[in-house]
């Protein structure tokens, strides 16, 4: 993809996201982004997770990650009564800047799909959507490290990091979210 091409999909992510939030209206509404992921569901239902101290601890560990945030908000997709999947937005700092994340799961908890909403580092650095599909289909089994079963992006070590580290605690945090009943 050239700079220009990648320019216009950073300010067109930035674009969406600044739409979702302006279109979101209470605590109950679910961010357009998160209906996006989930076009056959008919309704959703959010839930904040705050991760005590031994929680935090057994994600940090399953995940090889240091959380930088205790709470996380799931979206549980539904069509009818049954789950068709979850979300979560996070966000973290990849060089000195912010990058957005949708993380989508499928119902058995592996990752449907990923999505940067935004992105403010220089646009070279951004993930292409196919880098992003390598991640489809993982679970809380994979190891999701850079140079093991997630390819390296060149020149843009510390995006490939940032966002395999995301994916790790979020495929645990859901995880633990589900045996703990938070989320359905």
């Amino acid at each position: 993809m050239t700079l220009p091409a990648r320019a216009r999909r950073v300010a067109a992510a930035l674009a969406f996201w600044a739409g979702a939030a302006a279109a979101d209206s209470g605590p109950a509404a679910e961010p357009q982004a998160v209906r996006a992921a989930f076009p056959e569901a008919e309704r959703f239902e959010s839930r904040d997770v705050l991760l005590g101290e031994e929680a935090a601890a057994r994600l940090e560990k399953l995940a090889r990650a240091r959380l930088r945030e205790r709470m996380v908000t799931f979206y549980t997709a539904l069509r009818g009564s049954a789950v068709v999947g979850y979300a979560a937005i996070q966000s973290h700092v990849v060089r000195t800047k912010r990058e957005t994340l949708l993380v989508a799961f499928e119902p058995d908890g592996s990752i449907r799909r990923i999505t940067v909403l935004s992105f403010l580092e220089p646009p070279e650095y951004l993930p292409s959507d196919r880098w992003l599909a390598q991640f489809r289909g993982k679970g809380t089994g994979d190891r999701l490290a850079v140079g093991d079963d997630v390819l390296p992006i060149t020149g843009a070590t510390l995006t490939a990091r940032g966002v395999a580290e995301q994916s790790r605690w979020l495929l645990q945090a859901l995880q633990l979210a589900r045996e703990k009943g938070q989320v359905r």
